[in-house]
């Protein structure tokens, strides 16, 4: 009886020997495979976080390019209204105040301490330059728009000459009709050409013109009447 119950508890022992192993082994499988979904999840945010982050510079340069792409379609839209090489296409391009020697001739006076208004529209031909203490108007003139006379600047274009012809007389009228119209109105009205500002004869120009507009004459006294 005693081998019996031993050869029978030696079988149950054995059993329970097997079983044991493989309880622990698939519970270790499982916790390595739950534990590798959880690395692959983690790698899968942190590259999705990746990918996030590299994909938002990506919309700023093409948010730059789309703005880059609508001012090139913009400045494209304006077509040019004359053709490049041609004197039409020359003269467009000329700005009509605020030029070079205009400015040239602000500073000056500005410099000698005058103080003035500029391109004031309530005067005919909105002069260039208003003095009001002195009651002077000067206009800064090129020499080709205004029709000067003997003067090499000017010269009537030879192509398409009744258009030109029409242009530059018209200039040259209205500014004979603005003139007489200020000095009716008590102005004094003073006249500096773009020759005349050529760096040979700038500085006696811009002198004299001072003069004038003080009314200082050229033996030192005043010139005005008054």
């Amino acid at each position: 009886m005693k081998r019996q119950s031993e050869t029978v508890n030696d079988k149950t022992s054995s059993t329970q020997d097997d079983v044991v192993p493989d309880v622990s082994t698939s519970a270790v499988q499982v916790i390595k495979q739950s534990q590798k979904r959880r690395k692959d999840g983690s790698a899968k945010v942190g590259e999705s976080r990746e990918t996030l982050q590299t994909a938002k510079p990506a919309k700023k340069r093409s948010k730059a390019s789309a703005r880059k792409a609508r001012k090139s379609s913009k400045s494209s839209k304006v077509p040019e209204k004359y053709e490049r090489g041609t004197r039409s296409y020359t003269m467009s391009h000329i700005r009509g105040k605020n030029t070079k020697i205009e400015v040239l001739v602000r500073s000056y006076l500005f410099r000698r301490g005058l103080r003035f208004r500029k391109n004031d529209k309530r005067y005919p031909g909105h002069p260039d330059i208003v003095l009001p203490k002195w009651h002077a108007i000067v206009f800064v003139n090129g020499c080709f728009w205004h029709m000067h006379e003997g003067c090499t600047k000017f010269s009537m274009p030879k192509s398409n000459v009744e258009f030109w012809t029409a242009k530059l007389v018209r200039n040259h009228d209205r500014d004979i009709r603005q003139h007489a119209e200020l000095e009716a109105a008590g102005w004094k009205v003073l006249v500096v050409w773009e020759c005349e500002l050529s760096k040979a004869r700038r500085e006696e120009t811009l002198e004299r013109l001072y003069q004038q507009i003080v009314g200082v004459d050229e033996f030192g006294g005043s010139s005005d009447n008054s």
